[in-house]
């Protein structure tokens, strides 16, 4: 028969006990220290991540700020130039008018040939509507469909230009606001993850690791889903 093992002393089995203990807290702790490591690893790659796309998406932000400016003055331009040929225009109609009322037919000729597009268009469609007789018809050629300054379309275009690249612009420096906003929350990820086993408390040190890499998790969920340039 195989004698039974003989009990340790009650002081050994205490011992024992303990460091079987002790082992299983290093254990815990190490577990935790490498957790807080591939968090903190995770925040730091994030938070460089959202460093460079805030400032790239900052700097498209510049480029159509730049842009709008430059329609701006484009569009300036033109509405000078077309306020100018309109002038002229109104300047020669009113002498074409004059002449035509008082009957010197060949001085209205004269005027009338050296209309340039689009008022001779504009002016023969006018006149089809027979505007001494018509109360219905357009007061003057400036009124009609047909006169449309080249100058003014330009205008116009550039407007719009202006319009889309300030949108444009708006919506750069929001996107490059929010990546800004991701390395604030990622820099809290990582002190949260930098003080996760300093307490003496298993429990805390768990808590906040395990918050910290709750906000890493969904941080990092958003910010994928963001525009990247």
């Amino acid at each position: 028969m195989e004698k039974p093992e003989p009990t340790p002393p009650p002081e050994v089995a205490a011992d024992t006990e303990a460091e079987a203990d002790e082992t299983r807290e290093e254990r815990t702790e190490r577990r935790i220290e490498l957790l807080s490591a591939v968090v903190m690893a995770f925040a730091t790659i994030l938070t460089a991540w959202s460093a460079y796309q805030s400032a790239r998406w900052g700097g498209v932000s510049n480029i159509h700020e730049l842009r709008v400016v430059g329609a701006i003055v484009k569009q300036g331009k033109f509405a000078n130039l077309a306020e100018q040929r309109r002038g002229l225009d109104v300047s020669l109609f009113g002498q074409w008018v004059s002449a035509t009322s008082m009957n010197e037919t060949k001085l209205a000729d004269f005027i009338f040939a050296r209309f340039p597009e689009p008022l001779k268009t504009a002016t023969i469609a006018w006149w089809a509507t027979d505007p001494l007789n018509n109360p219905a018809a357009p007061s003057s050629p400036f009124a009609m469909a047909e006169y449309v300054l080249a100058e003014s379309a330009e205008e116009l275009r550039w407007e719009n230009v202006a319009t889309a690249e300030s949108a444009a612009a708006e919506r750069a420096g929001d996107i490059s606001d929010r990546y800004l906003l991701f390395t604030v929350i990622f820099a809290m990820t990582l002190f949260f993850a930098g003080i996760s086993g300093k307490f003496g408390s298993f429990g805390i040190n768990v808590a906040v690791l395990l918050l910290g890499g709750v906000v890493l998790a969904i941080s990092a969920v958003i910010i994928l889903a963001l525009p990247i340039t």
